[in-house]
């Protein structure tokens, strides 16, 4: 189950006095999600049985006046699959979710950008609606006859993907207009025709990922395999954060795992809220916050980074110093690292350098000899979501 409002909401409150006890050591939980919670905020429109939903920052080139750029344009499912609609800010009094017709329901997903293009499917079409930010609008743009698709996704900016059993589409859409990337397609699907498809995503730099019944397969913005990993606990969902990293979930046990664009895996944890079982999951990018749902209740995260150090070791010589190091970070972070010289002072090999999350190795060469050789001092604190801050202390070896 899904909650548009309870999304919209947790954005609009202030976290810090929300934030309860972290379930490990990479989200912290804001605030539980229930359908009560949905009808208070949206009277008017009491949806039931939310089975999907997409949300997007709102283009600057697009966003009204009177709409806060922090709360997103929002697109959903409801009504076991036979109604679609999207949401409306309203600056004064209450917000709406306003229905959009399809004649050929039912519904199996829906996908937007931060242009208002609203792109959603069924067994036989696809329907790209625009809503126009201006004037407040809805229309249909096109209808499309597809055979038995089984996802539609974007990445928000100009790239439509659509997945069939064992194929995609892949598509580019500018300028209220839909054109066939015809060689990235093609390669993608050279890929996937042993494999049977579950899901998607397409993230902000165009990498996507295609969950299999056995795979996970990560391809980059042309189309190039570029890493093919088993679905071992059986993943079904995924989305991406502004950093263009994949998060994914399943419904048949409380397993997340973080994997880099490139298939690189951050890490796996297992969730405590929502207590059923996932029937999916949805990142809300500029924030980079997490929405997990089931089919009766939903809970909504702020990330955290972590930092683990593999490896450092100092190599001496006669006049100068090296040292070797290698860590792993799971969100991007801003990162400094330091060791103590001679006179006890404070020496930084890194200072407040951006790295992204994944794996990271260093070389420091020509140091002075004398430098104390205890420790190596690491610090990172998350560039975004929650911003926490992890400060290590690593003995150095001297290497063989």
């Amino acid at each position: 189950m899904k909650y548009i409002f309870l999304i919209i909401v947790a954005i609009i409150l202030p976290s810090k006095g929300l934030l309860a006890d972290s379930f490990d050591t990479h989200f912290n939980l804001v605030l539980p999600l229930t359908y009560n919670q949905l009808h208070l905020q949206f009277p008017d429109n009491k949806l039931t049985d939310i089975s999907t939903l997409d949300i997007s920052m709102i283009s600057k080139r697009k966003s009204p006046m009177f709409w806060p750029q922090r709360i997103p344009f929002a697109a959903g499912i409801s009504t076991k699959q036979n109604n679609l609609f999207y949401y409306k800010f309203e600056p004064l009094g209450f917000s709406q979710l306003i229905d959009i017709p399809i004649a050929d329901p039912p519904i199996y997903d829906v996908s937007i950008t931060e242009d208002g293009a609203i792109f959603s499917i069924t067994s036989n079409n696809f329907y790209i609606h625009h809503y126009d930010f201006k004037s407040e609008t809805i229309s249909e743009q096109s209808k499309t006859s597809v055979q038995s698709p089984i996802k539609c996704v974007s990445n928000h900016l100009f790239k439509v993907g659509l997945l069939f059993s064992n194929s995609i589409e892949l598509y580019r859409y500018r300028n209220d207009k839909l054109s066939l990337l015809k060689s990235i397609t093609s390669k993608v699907n050279s890929a996937l025709s042993d494999y049977i498809c579950l899901n998607m995503a397409i993230n902000s730099k165009g990498y996507i990922l295609v969950i299999c019944e056995t795979d996970l397969l990560f391809f980059s913005p042309h189309g190039i395999l570029l890493t093919s990993t088993p679905n071992t606990n059986s993943y079904q969902f995924a989305d991406f954060t502004s950093y263009g990293d994949f998060i994914l979930g399943s419904s048949k046990n409380t397993i997340l795992a973080k994997y880099t664009f490139t298939g690189t895996l951050l890490f796996t944890t297992s969730y405590l809220k929502p207590s059923n079982l996932l029937s999916d999951i949805i990142i809300y990018q500029p924030y980079g916050n997490l929405c997990l749902f089931s089919t009766d209740s939903g809970a909504y995260y702020t990330m955290k980074t972590s930092l683990t150090v593999d490896h450092t070791s100092y190599t001496p010589s006669d006049t100068n110093l090296s040292i070797d190091s290698k860590f792993k970070i799971t969100f991007p972070s801003i990162v400094s690292i330091s060791i103590i010289d001679a006179e006890n002072n404070i020496v930084f090999l890194e200072k407040e350098k951006k790295f992204i999350a994944g794996n990271h190795e260093f070389s420091w060469v020509n140091l002075d000899p004398n430098i104390q050789k205890k420790s190596i001092n690491f610090t990172a604190k998350g560039l975004y979501s929650n911003s926490n801050t992890i400060k290590i202390s690593v003995p150095l070896t001297q290497s063989l």
